[in-house]
């Protein structure tokens, strides 16, 4: 399959839901729809990938939103480099009860790390079924002797079914996989009737992504749509607005459709009619969006009057309007509208030399798109957290939660720093990581002792990283411009990495566990506040002079 660019439009949108919003469904749905996308051959442009990817991991390894964490991973398997192979493993480590969550982290692993899985110690309680099946979503199944794999849907557990009918939807399965003698499609069918609701979701998904697969291998009567659960509506009302060969009936589906009480249902038929047009539907689509009051129908019914707008005159007009209005419904006009005529009447009613997400158009909507763009400008902070289990418990995570929440009450920002925590730091990690978020400023919080830092090993266990070893590694990366060493005796290390990096921060002796965070938010605060370094950690220390003038007097600066 030719590959084809995700345009800058697209992107910028998918980065603006990433980035800006904190509405975990909004995350959700732009991780489905990047993998969606590259699922039909489209990809991110190489200056674009990394910052999305970068987005993504930070999102797998932060949210609190189990299914936030299942699509990042599912992206991951997508847009991902071997960079992000740590916050997988971790991902599947941290949720090892949760079966969506360690089939999609296998998956993603699979593909990073080209089909071989064996001594993976965060696999180590995943079935070989379970491996076998994820990766296969990602691989070439002949590559992973999956020729043998059956899988016997009268017995079978939900979770396996489930990853079955992904490798059938995603048109990745070796034929007979769910039935020595019958084909998968066969199954399918049987499957739309399983007792399970999300493994007869799955099998209306699978039909809809596999192009090999019709309605005939449905295994569910369309006319009965009503006695389904939401969950399953969703799916075969989106499979019904697309893919019903007899235009009448399509439209009958459709209006009924239309007034199902289910959000949820009401929204898989706007998908479903996003990419599809016909004669007679311009009245049933503008009647729907007047009355409906759910936003996430909406915009999608915003998006596909855009779409349709050089085919549909009412279209246009409806699409006009909605720009007006601004806001989200603005957004979703623009990102149907690319390609269209009505892009180009758009911009010259707005009287701009050019229109897109990175256009202000003067509301807080707008705004967030654009701070989304700049994150490539941002200077990152790379924040570095280990507390080996032997060495005793640092509260390194409330202080990362609460570094942030010191940082969004900076009014006038004259420099943007964009946090990035990682938290149980492995030697092995710490390349990586500078690698993959390219920071400005990197700061390690944890334990040290006279001339090494502690770092985590596989099982917990203090690792330690000697000074001299830290400071090649800073001066192989050669981008920071400044590291603050967060730890006890730290003051040799950060000599040593003076050598290398412009600004260095260290502790003459212990760091006071109650003092420590005060440092941190003020040296921050100054930092965005447009202060050079010197003056930040200056502030630092009169914020810890405060309280104790001897913790105070333990922090110590270099600089060239």
């Amino acid at each position: 399959m030719a590959k084809k660019r995700i345009t800058d439009q697209q992107a910028g949108y998918l980065a603006s839901e990433l980035a800006g919003s904190d509405d975990s469904r909004r995350q959700k749905v732009a991780l489905q729809d990047l993998s969606r996308l590259y699922r039909t051959g489209h990809v991110l442009a190489p200056e674009t990938a990394p910052r999305v990817e970068q987005q993504i991991v930070g999102l797998t390894d932060m949210s609190r939103d189990e299914k936030v964490i299942r699509w990042g991973l599912n992206a991951l398997a997508r847009v991902g480099t071997v960079q992000c192979i740590g916050s997988v493993e971790r991902a599947i480590e941290r949720y090892a009860a949760v079966p969506e969550i360690v089939a999609a982290g296998v998956s993603a692993l699979a593909r990073l790390r080209m089909g071989q899985l064996s001594g993976i110690a965060a696999l180590g309680g995943v079935p070989p079924e379970v491996q076998m099946l994820a990766a296969m979503q990602t691989v070439d199944p002949s590559t992973l002797a999956a020729t043998g794999l059956q899988i016997d849907i009268a017995v079978a557990d939900p979770e396996i079914l489930k990853l079955a009918l992904i490798v059938v939807g995603l048109d990745r399965d070796v034929q007979h996989l769910l039935h020595p003698r019958h084909e998968n499609g066969v199954i399918v069918r049987e499957l739309g009737q399983h007792d399970d609701l999300i493994v007869r979701q799955y099998a209306v998904w699978a039909v809809i992504e596999n192009h090999r697969l019709t309605l005939d291998h449905l295994g569910i009567d369309l006319d009965g749509i009503e006695s389904q659960p939401p969950n399953v509506q969703a799916k075969l009302l989106q499979l019904a607005a697309a893919q019903v060969p007899d235009l009448v009936r399509r439209q009958t589906l459709i209006i009924q459709g239309t007034h199902l009480p289910s959000v949820e249902a009401r929204e898989g038929l706007a998908k479903g009619l996003l990419y599809t047009h016909f004669d007679g539907l311009a009245d049933v689509t503008l009647n729907w969006f007047e009355v409906d009051d759910a936003a996430r129908v909406r915009v999608l019914l915003a998006e596909h009057f855009a779409r349709y707008s050089d085919e549909q005159p009412s279209y246009r007009e409806k699409a006009l309007e909605l720009v007006e209005e601004g806001g989200a419904l603005r957004e979703r006009v623009l990102l149907g509208a690319e390609g269209t005529t009505l892009f180009g009447e758009i911009k010259k009613a707005e009287g701009q030399a050019a229109l897109g997400f990175l256009d202000l158009g003067g509301d807080e909507q707008a705004k967030r798109l654009e701070e989304a763009v700049k994150i490539a400008k941002r200077d990152t902070v790379l924040v570095l957290n280990a507390t080996p289990e032997n060495l005793g418990h640092l509260r390194t995570d409330k202080e990362a939660a609460e570094l942030e929440r010191q940082l969004e009450t900076v009014r006038n920002r004259e420099r943007d720093l964009h946090i990035v925590q990682r938290f149980a730091v492995r030697p092995r990690d710490i390349q990586r990581e500078l690698l993959n978020n390219r920071p400005k400023i990197l700061h390690f919080s944890g334990h040290g002792d006279a001339g090494v830092l502690a770092f985590e090993g596989e099982t917990g266990e203090a690792v330690p990283i000697k000074g001299e070893v830290l400071a090649d590694m800073l001066g192989i990366y050669g981008r920071l411009e400044c590291v603050v060493l967060h730890a006890c005796y730290s003051e040799w290390i950060a000599q040593l990495c003076a050598e290398q990096v412009d600004v260095v921060i260290g502790s003459t002796r212990g760091v006071n566990d109650r003092t420590a965070p005060l440092f941190t938010y003020a040296f921050y605060q100054a930092l965005a506040n447009g202060r050079p370094y010197e003056n930040a950690f200056r502030a630092g220390q009169v914020e810890v002079r405060a309280v104790s003038e001897e913790d105070a007097a333990r922090y110590a600066f270099f600089g060239r």
